[in-house]
């Protein structure tokens, strides 16, 4: 049971977390504007959304090398680890989006949607690929909404991120 966990939360966790350091400066939008506001905003890249889905399912790979047992657990794991960190890019640049659309500027805190985005969007793209426990799937979406506060929290500290949510 937590190894599925573990197998699920490492490749999100990573993916959503990489666009921070990896940030770049040519915006995932290229600047335009729908409705005279932001499609996305300058927060999201094209660097970073690469560097998202590149690590986290480099972080499903590692765990393969480093624990091959997981194929059996999960078969094409690499392939899951690939769905999960490109599911959890699309959730947050969809939280984007919606953000601009009702008007919150980039970096407003929009509570639940700042928390559980790249969980929903990992999930529902992995979904493709296996059906994960109903389950994994409460356990994912409680424990996320307390610990990705905790980890913006630390991003912020640590000047990684400019709100710490």
């Amino acid at each position: 049971m937590i190894i599925l966990v573990f197998l699920y939360v490492v490749p999100l966790y990573i993916a959503n977390s990489s666009p921070v350091i990896a940030h770049g400066k040519v915006p995932l939008d290229f600047g335009k504007k729908l409705f005279g506001q932001p499609i996305l905003g300058k927060g999201k890249t094209v660097l970073g959304t690469v560097a998202g889905i590149t690590i986290g399912t480099g972080t499903g790979a590692i765990i393969l090398l480093f624990f091959p047992q997981a194929e059996q657990l999960i078969p094409n794991y690499l392939q899951l680890a690939f769905l999960l960190a490109f599911g959890a890019i699309i959730g947050d640049v969809t939280k984007s989006f919606f953000k601009r659309r009702f008007s919150i500027k980039s970096g407003e805190k929009w509570d639940l949607a700042d928390q559980l985005d790249f969980v929903l969007g990992g999930l529902l793209v992995s979904m493709l690929l296996r059906i994960p426990e109903v389950w994994l799937v409460v356990l994912l979406l409680i424990a996320t909404f307390f610990i990705h506060k905790t980890f913006n929290w630390v991003a912020y500290k640590l000047k990684l991120k400019e709100v710490p949510w």
